[in-house]
């Protein structure tokens, strides 16, 4: 199961970097990132979620983290718009959405939604 982790952070300069510093050091690699302005936070998702959640830890970081479902779409246009009606036709809201990688044919999207077991059956995926 994916990660996303939102770590409190200061508003001033460095502290995205200080974040990326204590993952680096454990080898841990950042897959997909947001930031808003002003938001003091920073939302990630990276290569080995057990890591960074010892790494946010021991650096005494403040975070959070909730569960992606990772869904993997063809890589066309309409797409996201597709699974995005379905889940809302069936109530389903997302609350994040990332772009993590791609293959030669699938685009891999995790999302944040808030019913993750009807999510699942809908997009017929997930970890």
């Amino acid at each position: 199961m994916e990660k996303e982790f939102s770590v409190k952070l200061a508003n001033k300069p460095g502290e995205l970097a200080r974040v990326a510093e204590v993952l680096q050091k454990d080898g841990v690699n950042i897959r997909s990132i947001a930031t808003e302005p002003n938001a003091e936070v920073v939302r990630i998702v990276t290569s080995d979620p057990e890591k960074s959640r010892r790494s946010f830890n021991q650096s005494n970081m403040q975070f959070s983290e909730r569960n992606l479902l990772v869904a993997k779409l063809e890589d066309k246009p309409g797409e996201l718009a597709r699974i995005s009606a379905e889940l809302a036709k069936e109530g389903i809201n997302i609350n994040a959405a990332y772009m993590l990688d791609k293959d030669a044919n699938r685009v891999h999207v995790a999302l944040a939604v808030s019913d993750e077991d009807k999510a699942k059956t809908i997009l017929k995926c997930c970890d």
